[in-house]
């Protein structure tokens, strides 16, 4: 496995804080990108130009990107902004071979970040709001399986954090992307398994639009009975409700345990008008009916009367084939997850993600995913199979209720034994485009949609996850080639203070300073780093990680050492790890009976 992982030595505070409303807890702060300076730090962020994969950046896009101003710039002073704010801008404009031009970015090589990680942006996608129109906040892997020189999408994984699109301007969509099968690391059309979740600004959790279908018995009649044939596709919680102005609702029954099949109804009441007010759907799908049947005087009224419905999937499942008496056709509302529509929102609609500042984020754990949006969870990814679900080998996801909110539960993409995506380094990514297809931002770009459409990102923000460490506890330095700046004999060389055995050790010659170094064979997370000194201990060192053994970062520093037995928490990767001793506690050299690295 091969990475250029490197964060770059900024002067960042300690943050501990508590992340409400969402499942993590204690983080700190450990790298973020403020976007005050003015200019883009080109030792994190690389500038992607042109069209990308197949022209189209793989997806059927028409932008062209640029590394011009006019794409990539900043502005200050934006109302409700921590300071100032990268701008990434499509164009409709003629450059080059395309008729738009846009801005991406991405931290390949400079910045990733695994499991164990809050990964977050302050993004106002302003200018969003037609189709065709879309920006995203996402992830791809930053490293390479031994023995290849890339690694295949969808293999790698990708973990799209923020997609917002102009045709769907009320909902964020989270998705991971994986493969099924290994394949040799070699791309299938067919191999590519998605789960995504979509959250709703005004619900601030997943969806479930309301859906109802309504009948007009043509007077008021008193209602005995009502009958629903639903299909596979049925209600969880809905009322039957009354009316005799098609405005004004009495409810006659209501449930919160619908279980699908056919529900026969005893109920007592009047009215022309008698409506299934749908609340929660018990699948990911619409509300389904075969037939809608309302009883009084121990006949159907409803049959052949004039329907009205919120909504109609399709043409040939309108509502007027819930009361035709066959039971071979039906009415079916729109699905749970959002279609294209009702852009472009009106000026200031709360509701609208292109109204104000959002937080998009991630909480990246070892076993799961927490997709949020101010810090509001409604996506959680599990990577194996079982861990939400039946351990049968399939995918699945479904909408729970957790903590009172609703949300895409989903598992799993932990299919193959040769490459674990979400459990590897995965760079950032922020990127502005125009849609050419069905696939790509939200569908084909549309006539009216105005240019230039800036996105606003007021930061970009990562911390560690206090509980986000590994699973067990193993000794990732245990056995594992080590070497040193020097020994003081050959009965002290680097190897023994990783062999596991408590009675042999390393020792260095008497001078500062000396170094041990340990090479893990890939790069791993990494948690913490257990020294077990002999009496020779180092009381200044650091602690450093790399991904090449030739260029250092360093993850802790202790000036205050006294020896024994010493724990340093660690967040951070890398292959290899070093202690650089800088000071000697007496006045011999460096002695360890123990490196151990988790």
């Amino acid at each position: 496995m091969q990475s250029n992982r490197k964060i770059p030595g900024r002067a960042l505070t300690a943050l501990a804080l508590a992340c409400a409303g969402s499942t993590a807890t204690a983080q700190t702060l450990i790298w973020s990108d403020e976007f005050n300076s003015g200019s883009l730090d080109t030792s994190v962020w690389n500038i992607e130009t042109g069209t990308g994969i197949n022209g189209d950046w793989g997806t059927g896009q028409l932008d062209r990107a640029t590394d011009r101003p006019e794409n990539l710039g900043f502005v200050d002073g934006v109302p409700g902004a921590d300071g100032g704010v990268l701008s990434l801008t499509t164009r409709n404009e003629f450059y080059i071979d395309r008729d738009y031009t846009s801005g991406r970015i991405n931290t390949q090589d400079n910045v990733a970040f695994g499991p164990g990680h809050k990964i977050e942006a302050r993004v106002w996608p302003r200018d969003v709001r037609h189709q065709g129109q879309g920006f995203a906040f996402w992830m791809m892997p930053d490293e390479i399986p031994p023995g290849f020189d890339h690694i295949m999408w969808p293999q790698g994984g990708e973990v799209d954090i923020m997609e917002y699109v102009g045709s769907i301007p009320y909902h964020n969509l989270g998705t991971v992307h994986y493969a099924w099968f290994w394949e040799d690391n070699e791309y299938q059309d067919w191999n590519h398994g998605h789960l995504g979740g979509y959250y709703s600004f005004r619900d601030q959790q997943g969806p479930d639009e309301p859906e109802w279908i309504a009948v007009d018995l043509g007077q008021s009649l008193p209602i005995e009975q009502v009958v629903l044939h639903w299909e596979g596709a049925y209600g969880k919680t809905y009322k039957i409700q009354v009316s005799d102005d098609n405005q004004n609702w009495t409810d006659l029954y209501s449930t919160s345990s619908g279980d699908g099949g056919t529900d026969d109804l005893s109920v007592s009441g009047s009215g022309r008008y008698v409506r299934m007010y749908g609340t929660e759907r018990a699948t990911e799908w619409s509300y389904s009916l075969f037939e809608f049947e309302v009883f009084s005087g121990g006949a159907n009224q409803a049959y052949g009367k004039p329907v009205f419905t919120s909504s109609n999937q399709a043409s040939d499942l309108a509502g007027g084939n819930a009361v035709d008496g066959q039971y071979s056709t039906r009415w079916s509302s729109n699905l749970r997850n959002p279609g294209y529509g009702g852009y472009p929102p009106a000026p200031g609609d709360p509701n609208a993600g292109s109204t104000g500042f959002h937080t998009y984020g991630i909480n990246w754990y070892w076993d799961r995913i927490e997709f949020y949006v101010d810090d509001n969870v409604y996506h959680t990814h599990y990577l194996n199979d079982g861990d939400a679900y039946t351990l049968d080998g399939n995918d699945e996801a479904h909408t729970q209720t957790v903590d009172g909110r609703r949300v895409y539960v989903s598992e799993y993409s932990n299919h193959f034994d040769e490459w674990h995506p979400f459990e590897r380094q995965m760079y950032l990514i922020l990127s502005a485009g125009v849609g050419g297809s069905d696939f790509t931002y939200g569908g084909p770009i549309v006539p009216e949609a105005q240019f230039p459409a800036s996105v606003l990102v007021d930061w970009v923000r990562v911390y560690s996850l206090d509980d986000g460490a590994p699973p067990g506890d193993n000794d990732l330095a245990l056995g594992q080639p080590a070497s040193a700046s020097s020994v003081e004999g050959e009965a002290w060389a680097a190897g023994y203070a990783v062999d596991g055995d408590p009675a042999t050790r390393w020792a260095s010659e008497w001078n500062d300073p000396q170094w041990i170094s340990v090479d893990l064979g890939s790069v791993q997370p990494l948690a913490k780093v257990v020294l077990d000194w002999e009496a020779a201990f180092g009381s200044a060192y650091e602690v450093q990680v790399s991904n090449d053994g030739s260029n250092w970062t360093t993850a802790a520093t202790v000036t205050d050492g006294d020896g024994g037995r010493d724990e340093i928490a660690l967040s951070s990767s890398g292959r290899y790890v070093r202690i650089l001793g800088s000071g000697r506690g007496t006045g011999y050299g460096y002695s360890l009976w123990s490196f151990e690295v988790y």
